[in-house]
């Protein structure tokens, strides 16, 4: 979560290594969507 909001701040997370990149002021849809993502993925994980 960040308040750097430009194209390359994005591109600089996703180098880093980060999985998603979500600006401030947050936006409960994208919270939930890029979340959800995740627990989708450890859930499927976790049954195996």
């Amino acid at each position: 979560m960040t308040a750097n909001a430009f194209a390359d701040d994005r591109q600089k997370a996703y180098d880093a290594g980060m999985n998603e990149h979500l600006t401030k002021p947050l936006e409960t849809e994208a919270v939930l969507k890029a979340l959800s993502k995740y627990c989708v993925k450890n859930k499927k994980k976790n049954q195996s």
